[in-house]
């Protein structure tokens, strides 16, 4: 087969070598995420060492490829001993855990990441596994090169071609890696579809190397090839050149997160894109670098444009967040939106970034004999250049500079490039240095802003948060850390995203209880408990309310900006965590230290944030969790966080799975208004219910703040007990590192997600519609039920008058009271001195008992001291509410468990509430907080509104308002209080920053009230 016609054929081999190379990249980044973590040093080093094992071997082929005589044969040995090399990977890996371990492990206490020792070891063990494969891949273009350019004229065009058709193997790779194989195969059959691509190339590569003609002549080797002239300058450029190009890269990919999500789809979209523009840059420069001087002025010409694209692309990027919400109204599939906004931000600079490479390549080649040589010293140049670029921008420009900063110093960069290679490249072009001296003047004279309307987007809400102040700004090395304040408390996002809420004093905190049950719950299980491991900082909601009896708290945070940020509201919020005396802030991934350590803890909390980002979906593994379980004390127990609004039902049975695989005993927990579920794991035995009021006794004070005051205030928010849970885990897959479900799915579940069918899951095996010993307990667990849940509870009561009365109170909450008063006077005609009916009776007839209606025209006598003690204070609260403040004695002996606590509790807070002192009303808002702990009806978010309002906590009250009007039910009810809460809303003072919530209630209110 004549050469020239087998060309093609050698890029389509050239075209699946890059695409194998990218999906081992990206199955190679995870292998090592297993063993070092996602700190951003860890995964900085790999893919240092990963560019730096292609930039050996093409360094190694300029010297080498001008003595081959047969290179597309040798070509395909390399592509065969990549696929062998890369199958080794794991195996190195593995290997490299071990020593990780022996090295650094056995340590008492947890370990901060970096410090040189760390560094050394990461880069070292990275480039020892990944030498073998990547050397083999750096020198495949020289050798390619070397064979297929013949004539002098096909410098350019052939080398500039064979670099783009390999980049958009690398397009291609990385797509299929992401969206197909890695979701659909796993990890480890991932790598095997690659090394089975590299075969494929081998045998073809061979093959053809038999058919295209005689051996090369053996030429004297390229490295004895003198540069001509200033030609030899073009090899600092193009290092230059591979700088700016991956600080660019970070900076962009950094800045999308916060449009695209932090997922493997998303990354893979970023980085197609970016390549794309190369393939193409890189193929349409080839047929302009026909002469070495056509090629100077091309590479000058191509930086200047880097900068402008680069520049013009920053400035608009600030639209892509509307354009892309049009996009989705449109119909439009997220993936294709993600990709527009890609290569609206990455793809246009890209195409002059890909221009670089077969320029410089033309400019110091002197004729054909150069191609193989020379390819490779530039190849080597350039990818040295963005070893630096990537390292340098991830670690020092972007989080000193910010991306505004970052984005002109490497601007400025380019047009420094342009200005050399104007002036040292021949031909000299004057005009064009000066051009560019001027546009770097007006760059560093006129920066542009930060893309603020970027950097307040959230991809999961698709909104752009213009109204509320930003406090702080902290563009880490792994995130970027926003805290923004609203209806008078903060929020932390990162990467755009919600990461948690911090209170200021007196504000209700009820959105936040899921937080401070992961802090609580363990206590619950495990009175004795003293030491405690938190993954994650966030909001620090979670350390606020950890009960006094533990001792010590630890807690890993990766990235140190979420840190600075709670610092920064510290001395404003109700609590703040980072000063309580038990705390220790570590700074490392989450693995990582517990890998290295030998300590073990009492209790492990894992509230890991969005789980399909690389810092968080390595924390739902199995090994994770069998990690955890090495770090446990014999006893200890583990809690693991996920937001309903991520997993689906499959998702939700592989997580149970996974976790049922490590430990023998796994409950699930639901906390009040609340859209995730808590996993309690433990080798011992879960009986919450027994061990509850131990710990509650202990730390009495610190369980009330989350309206625990006995064990029935937490058992009403299990779903799902160790046999519930085996149940909708059989059969079920695990959730792996190398086949990470969680990774790959949740991104895409949106409307699939158990936000809204998590009751419908758990109904055959509901933990609660079991029958119970405990009558009293059974009925406190209908008073705080939903009425679908309190009905199948209903069911478990043996005694049919016990079940004639829940069905009663199902009515009562359902609106039907008429039904239901008369259900209970049936009742009350039997079994006169049934308490839960005597109680529902009681409530059902407030009003006329309010206005002196004598109690025993209700219900048989004698009262008992509970129903005499709330009477008395109804009848108390109609004459002046001052004057329950006598009967605070005997509301407050009210029995947690009687039928008539909850109005107990409301009545002593009617009476602080009227007192007009505000150290009064705010113990009004907690007492009003226990009851909508416990259902969250709007009456009572109506007394802690009232009650904030009284203690001058606007902002609290605000919010309480905001829940009310989403909450009113249509009837009379609901209108009544619609108008309760419009007259409120009016004693409230005006606020500036409240202004837009308090149009919203308004509204909602005036359109219920009619």
């Amino acid at each position: 087969m004549p050469r020239d016609a087998a060309f093609p054929l050698v890029l389509l081999c050239f075209f699946l070598s890059g695409l194998a190379g990218l999906v081992y990249e990206t199955a190679w980044t995870r292998e090592f995420a297993f063993v070092f973590g996602t700190s951003n040093l860890a995964v900085a080093t790999v893919l240092a060492a990963y560019m730096a094992g292609l930039a050996s071997g093409a360094a190694v082929a300029a010297r080498l490829t001008s003595r081959v005589q047969r290179p597309l044969l040798v070509y395909a040995l390399l592509e065969l001993g990549i696929g062998v090399a890369a199958l080794a990977v794991p195996a190195g890996v593995q290997a490299a855990r071990a020593l990780y371990v022996g090295l650094f492990g056995g340590h008492e206490g947890l370990l901060d990441v970096g410090g040189l020792p760390t560094a050394f070891f990461y880069a070292a063990c990275s480039f020892a596994i990944l030498l073998p494969p990547t050397a083999m891949m750096g020198a495949t273009l020289p050798l390619l090169a070397q064979h297929a350019v013949r004539r002098t004229e096909e410098l350019g065009l052939r080398v500039g071609l064979l670099y783009a058709s390999n980049t958009a193997g690398a397009v291609s790779g990385t797509l299929l890696a992401a969206f197909v194989l890695l979701p659909a195969l796993g990890l480890g059959h991932t790598i095997w579809v690659a090394a089975a691509v590299n075969g494929l190339v081998f045998v073809a590569a061979a093959r053809l190397s038999r058919s295209v003609g005689t051996p090369l002549p053996v030429t004297a080797p390229a490295a004895a090839v003198p540069a001509r002239g200033g030609a030899a300058w073009i090899l600092p450029l193009i290092f230059g050149s591979g700088v700016v190009s991956f600080s660019y890269e970070i900076l962009w990919v950094r800045l999308l997160e916060h449009l695209l999500g932090g997922s493997v789809y998303a990354f893979a979209t970023l980085l197609a894109s970016f390549l794309a523009g190369i393939a193409l840059g890189s193929a349409g420069a080839s047929r302009l670098a026909t002469t070495p001087r056509r090629a100077a002025v091309g590479f000058a010409v191509a930086q200047g444009c880097i900068a402008g694209l680069s520049l013009a692309a920053f400035v608009a990027v600030d639209r892509i967040p509307a354009f892309s919400n049009a996009l989705r109204d449109a119909g439009l599939p997220q993936t294709l939106v993600d990709a527009v906004g890609a290569m609206l931000t990455l793809f246009p600079a890209a195409l002059a970034i890909g221009a670089t490479f077969p320029f410089a390549v033309r400019v110091l080649a002197g004729d054909e004999a150069d191609a193989g040589s020379v390819s490779a010293r530039a190849y080597a140049a350039n990818t040295v250049g963005s070893i630096v670029g990537a390292l340098a921008a991830g670690f020092f420009l972007v989080p000193q500079l910010g991306f505004a900063g970052t984005l002109v110093a490497c601007v400025a960069a380019n047009l420094a490039l342009a200005v050399a290679a104007a002036l040292l490249l021949p031909p000299r072009r004057p005009a064009l240095a000066l051009t560019a001296v001027a546009a770097l003047v007006l760059v560093v004279a006129w920066p542009p802003p930060p893309p603020w309307t970027v950097l307040r987007y959230s991809s999961l809400t698709r909104q752009v948060n213009r109204e509320n102040e930003v406090e702080y700004l902290g563009v880490g090395r792994a995130a970027t850390i926003l805290l923004m304040s609203s209806k008078g408390r903060w929020f932390l996002r990162t990467n755009g995203d919600p990461e948690g809420y911090v209170d200021p004093p007196g504000v209700w905190h009820n959105r936040s209880l899921l937080e401070r049950w992961l802090g609580a719950l363990p206590v619950l299980a495990r009175p004795a408990m003293r030491s405690l491991l938190v993954v994650g900082l966030g909001g620090g909601t979670t350390l606020e309310t950890v009960p006094a009896t533990v001792e010590r708290i630890d807690v890993v945070e990766i990235e140190p900006e979420v840190v600075a940020a709670n610092r920064v509201v510290a001395e404003r919020r109700w609590r703040d965590p980072l000063s309580d005396p038990r705390l220790h802030v570590h700074l490392n991934d989450a693995r990582n230290a517990l890998l290295l350590t030998q300590t073990r803890f009492d209790a492990i909390v894992s509230q890991p944030s969005h789980p399909w980002s690389a810092g968080a979906s390595h924390l739902f593994t199995r090994e994770f969790f069998e990690l955890a379980k090495r770090r446990l004390t014999p006893d200890g127990v583990f809690t693991q966080w996920i937001g309903l609004g991520f997993v689906d039902e499959a998702l939700f049975r592989s997580l149970l799975a996974t976790l049922t695989a490590v430990f023998a005993h796994v409950r699930v927990y639901l906390p009040p208004l609340q859209g995730g579920v808590l996993f309690l794991a433990s080798d011992g035995p879960l009986d919450v219910e027994t061990s509850a009021p131990q710990a509650i006794a202990a730390a009495r004070d610190d369980f009330e703040q989350l309206g625990i005051r006995v064990s029935e205030d937490v058992t009403p928010f299990l779903l799902l007990d160790t046999t519930g849970v085996r149940e909708l885990a059989r059969g079920a897959p695990e959730n792996r590192d190398r086949n990470n479900l969680l990774q790959s799915r949740s991104p895409r579940i949106r409307e699939r997600s158990l936000r809204r069918q998590i009751w419908k899951l758990i109904e055959p095996v509901d933990a609660l519609a079991r029958p119970r010993a405990d009558r009293e307990g059974t009925f406190a667990l209908l008073q705080r039920l939903p009425s679908r849940r309190a009905e199948r509870v209903a069911r478990t009561l043996p005694d049919p008058i016990d079940r004639r009365v829940a069905e009663a109170l199902r009515d009562i909450a359902d609106g039907a009271v008429g039904r239901a008063r008369s259900q209970l006077d049936e009742v009350l005609a039997e079994a006169p001195r049934h308490s839960q009916a005597r109680a529902a009776r009681l409530r059902l007839s407030a009003p006329a008992l309010r206005a002196g209606l004598d109690p025993l025209r209700i219900v048989a006598g004698p009262l008992d001291s509970a129903e005499q003690a709330v009477v008395h204070g109804w009848w108390a609260l109609a004459a002046d509410a001052l004057s329950l403040q006598a009967l605070e004695p005997a509301l407050a002996a009210v029995p947690p468990l009687h039928p008539l606590a909850q109005d107990a509790m409301r009545l002593r807070a009617e009476w602080r509430i009227a007192s007009g002192d505000r150290a009064r009303a705010l113990e009004a808002v907690q007492m009003a907080d226990h009851a909508i702990w416990r259902r969250g009806r709007p009456g009572d978010l109506l007394l802690s509104a009232r009650a904030s309002a009284a203690a001058g906590e606007v902002a609290g009250a605000y919010e309480a308002l905001l829940l009310v009007a989403q909450q009113l039910e249509k009837g009379p009810r609901g209108r009544a209080e619609a108008r309760i809460g419009l007259r409120l809303v009016a004693t409230l003072p005006a606020d500036p920053q409240l202004a837009g919530v308090r149009r919203r209630i308004e509204r909602s209110f005036r359109a219920r009230s009619r």
